[in-house]
């Protein structure tokens, strides 16, 4: 009888724990209600890397986006750019820690109405001469985890988006 309370309390508290959190408005990462005119979407790619389109691409069909060639809405992938820039340097003037930038331009439009929507992802890498090669690929890792991110950041932007009226 103890052993049975104690599982009806703590479904309960369970249950209670996810009516709060879906009330606050909490969801999973990478999960974005679009507005119902961009449930259905024409994507092109305008300049970006393809790895960065299929990214967009992901995140857009994961959210329920249907893509379709005759959608009203259309978002151009229009540009990628990535920089570098040293953070810190050693006694040695030689650069030990750096910042990356991945940026991605976008547009989105309809008819005559269009918005450009700029979203940019940062990541602090430490660098060491002497590995080389394993900076390499880290920064490699870096620059496709800040595409990912730059792919969800484009779908919040889209969701807050003021559509033409």
């Amino acid at each position: 009888m103890a052993k049975a309370w104690q599982t009806a309390r703590l479904t309960l508290t369970l249950m209670l724990s996810l009516a709060m959190l879906t009330a606050c408005g909490w969801q999973l990462r990478g999960q974005v209600n679009l507005p119902a005119p961009l449930k259905i979407l024409s994507i092109e790619n305008g300049g970006v890397d393809n790895v960065t389109f299929n990214y967009v691409q992901q995140a857009l069909l994961s959210n329920g986006v249907t893509l379709s060639d005759d959608a009203d809405y259309l978002l151009s992938l229009e540009n990628e750019n990535n920089s570098r820039r040293v953070l810190a340097v050693t006694s040695n003037a030689k650069a030990s820690e750096y910042e990356l930038k991945q940026t991605l331009t976008a547009r989105i439009s309809k008819d005559n109405w269009q918005q450009t929507i700029e979203v940019s992802s940062y990541r602090t890498q430490l660098y060491d001469a002497a590995a080389e090669i394993g900076k390499a690929q880290e920064a490699a890792e870096l620059r496709a985890d800040m595409r990912r991110d730059n792919a969800n950041r484009l779908l919040r932007r889209l969701q807050n988006l003021k559509l033409e009226p």
